[in-house]
């Protein structure tokens, strides 16, 4: 009997894993839009107001020093725009993807980003961030809801992930 039971109960925590791992449901498509080709998009225009609009206004960003109200966020990162385009820095963001979990108003995606500066000169350094988002789909448009960042990794976890 115990071993029925443990047998069972191994088995819902193998299909959990695996559904967990399932390609993304047909919502993706709409997280794309309006989410990360948003972010992709207003990273390269130096847009902190199209940025901050992919996110609920009470969003909080986790790094691995602290937590921080999205406001307050953008506030900083829309300061070091105006100092990079002021040096003639520009930037880019590519996301790739190790899970992509989501229904009709809710999602939990996470990868790893690669945030790119070119300097003035044309030199390219770029960066590579994991991140996890929790994301929420209110008045027909899907929003970040908590967005974690992880410390700095190397290339070659960005280039494990698929394109």
């Amino acid at each position: 009997m115990k071993v029925a039971i443990a047998f069972a109960l191994w088995s819902v925590v193998i299909v959990s894993t695996s559904a967990s791992q399932a390609a993304p449901a047909a919502t993706a498509h709409e997280i794309d839009r309006d989410v990360w080709s948003v972010l992709i998009a207003t990273v390269a225009a130096d847009d902190i107001v199209g940025m901050g609009a992919t996110y609920h206004p009470d969003a909080v960003l986790v790094s691995p020093t602290g937590t921080t109200a999205i406001k307050d966020t953008l506030a900083r990162w829309g300061r070091d725009m105006v100092a990079a385009k002021a040096r003639g820095d520009k930037a880019t963001v590519e996301f790739r993807y190790s899970r992509r979990q989501d229904d009709a108003t809710t999602a939990f995606e996470a990868g790893i980003f690669k945030y790119t500066v070119i300097s003035k000169s044309g030199v390219s350094t770029p960066k590579f961030y994991p991140f996890e988002m929790l994301l929420g789909k209110t008045g027909g448009k899907w929003r970040v809801l908590m967005e974690r960042q992880f410390a700095e990794v190397t290339q070659d976890a960005w280039d494990k992930l698929p394109k």
